[in-house]
């Protein structure tokens, strides 16, 4: 099976576990789009597997849900503390819409109750089209396993080399791009949200405030 292949197996068995788990609540697109922060019809698209899921897509909607982002990109379920993934086993996906170019491949994604992502990165080449930078929720961990990697920023870049890794918050605008003739390869690793404001999630309203106890007069003696 080639990686073509194997995105639209992903993706067709993405939406039918999302569309699974949101009848099983009995909530309609509506809700679910909402609490994801999802707009309907691209929830729709990725229910009947005409869209692949983004990073970002796959951590809001197990953030909606309630469960672990490897139950939404296959797991079995089944506990398991050790995960070992062949070279053959990764699971080819796409990151964001639109962002032609770039290979991505799931590592780990049968791990129950993932607090990190892992994945590998093969980033377009230097020559190809400009690509906007991107940002979603949580924190990243890029270490290039081989070739040469430009990563940038909105006011900086980094050239990175076989070896190299850069760590930073993934709210900051990025993007990156593979220097040669050949792509390079990257281990990426990107954690949940860990609070309701880095998952888009809004906080709570603050409560009334305390009333407070008048105190009573002091006796005069006379």
């Amino acid at each position: 099976m080639d990686i073509k292949e194997s995105s639209a197996s992903l993706a067709e068995g993405f939406g039918q576990r999302i569309a699974a788990l949101r009848l099983l609540n009995a909530q309609s697109l509506e809700d679910v789009a909402s609490r994801a922060g999802l707009t309907k019809s691209y929830l729709s698209k990725l229910e009947r597997g005409v869209s692949q899921p983004s990073i970002a897509t796959v951590l809001k909607l197990a953030k909606a849900f309630g469960v672990p982002s490897g139950r939404l990109l296959g797991d079995s379920g089944a506990p398991t503390d050790i995960v070992v993934v062949k070279k053959g086993e990764r699971i080819p996906f796409s990151r964001t819409a639109g962002r032609a170019g770039y290979v991505y491949e799931a590592i780990a994604a049968h791990g129950a109750d993932k607090r990190m992502t892992p994945f590998i990165m093969r980033p377009p080449l230097a020559s190809s089209e400009r690509l906007d930078l991107v940002t979603h929720a949580g924190e990243e961990l890029v270490f290039v396993i081989s070739g040469r990697l430009e990563l940038i920023f909105k006011d900086r870049r980094f050239v990175l080399e076989a070896g190299d890794s850069v760590y930073f918050a993934a709210a900051l605008p990025h993007r990156s791009r593979s220097l040669g003739r050949t792509r390079a390869e990257a281990l990426v690793v990107v954690s949940a949200p860990q609070s309701p404001a880095d998952a888009g999630v809004p906080e709570p309203e603050p409560g009334p405030a305390p009333l407070r106890r008048r105190k009573a007069p002091s006796a005069r003696t006379p």
